[in-house]
């Protein structure tokens, strides 16, 4: 999927609308995301401004290691990271490849152009539970691939624990 990603990044650029902001967030489609605590999460990192970082987002330990706290679900860049991809993706698509998935390609390309990073694992926990949604210290839960469990756990994050009927498919189905 790299592929997609790196031609939406390259819409992206043409467009310039990520100039106007100080983050870029990439949040996949079965990822509930709150940017209001995201502020709060950045706000609490201190990051320096106009510094080329992202963040990894979760612990290493939920997915192994390979993940080195970096998972595609939500991926947040500093502008200014932004900027030096843009002005790199050439050499990192010819050197990097597009064999990763895209959280793999932006790490390594971010790494490799010297950006930093400032870690919070409380950006999520991967948990395909809609319960875990109860947890509000997340700023994005996933995968929630179902509607009804997408809309659940909204729901229940935003406090609505009667909301909806059952989920379609029940949790202890979902692997």
């Amino acid at each position: 999927n790299t592929a997609v990603f790196l031609k939406v990044f390259d819409d992206m650029k043409q467009e310039g609308k990520y100039m106007k902001h100080d983050w870029t967030i990439k949040v996949d489609a079965d990822c509930v995301f709150f940017p209001p605590r995201l502020r709060t999460h950045i706000q609490a990192l201190k990051p320096a401004r106009d510094t080329p970082l992202y963040l990894k987002n979760s612990d290493p330990s939920y997915l192994g290691a390979g993940t080195h706290g970096f998972l595609g679900a939500i991926e947040i860049f500093s502008k200014r990271a932004i900027q030096i991809y843009f002005d790199n993706s050439d050499g990192c698509a010819k050197f990097l490849g597009q064999n990763s998935g895209e959280d793999g390609f932006f790490k390594g390309c971010m790494d490799a152009l010297g950006a930093g990073f400032m870690t919070d694992s409380n950006i999520f926990v991967p948990n395909h539970d809609p319960a875990i949604c109860n947890q509000g210290q997340y700023v994005a839960y996933h995968p929630m691939k179902f509607p009804s469990h997408w809309q659940r756990c909204l729901d229940l994050a935003n406090g609505c624990t009667t909301c909806g009927g059952p989920l379609d498919p029940p949790v202890s189905t979902v692997r």
